[in-house]
């Protein structure tokens, strides 16, 4: 029952939508000899039974969606580390660097407390300006 569904719900990520053949063609890859007699209408059928009449529960399936996430992330890493050859992008590195810096500059500034007046003057709250009293 869970293979079945597992089956359903990666075809579904992986596509975007549910075509009943490709999962047929998954559910088979991974179950070469179980059920030899059922078909692709006959496993929609069972994916449907299953979740009408609440056969795994929604634990199991929130469990099944989870698997899928890190199976296509690991797949999606794996295909991104085959075509860049494993480099880094440099783009990242340089804003994660200018990220750490900003951050370490801005820690242990004493920011002052500068108003402008309206004639466009520059004061602290210590030199107030006699508009201000």
């Amino acid at each position: 029952m869970k293979e079945a569904l597992w089956c359903f719900k990666y075809v579904k990520e992986n596509t975007l939508r549910e075509n009943y053949k490709e999962v047929y063609k998954l559910w088979r890859e991974r179950n070469p000899v179980t059920r030899m007699n059922i078909d692709a209408k006959a496993l929609l059928i069972q994916k449907n039974y299953i979740l009408k009449a609440q056969r795994i529960t929604t634990v199991e399936i929130d469990e099944i969606k989870e698997n899928i996430r890190l199976k296509i992330g690991d797949d999606t890493e794996n295909y991104t580390n085959r075509v860049n050859g494993d480099k880094m992008d440099t783009r990242i590195t340089e804003h994660q660097k200018r990220d750490q810096e900003n951050e370490n500059a801005d820690f242990g500034k004493v920011e002052n407390n500068k108003h402008l007046s309206a004639e466009g003057e520059q004061h602290t709250v210590k030199n107030t300006l006699k508009e201000d009293l």
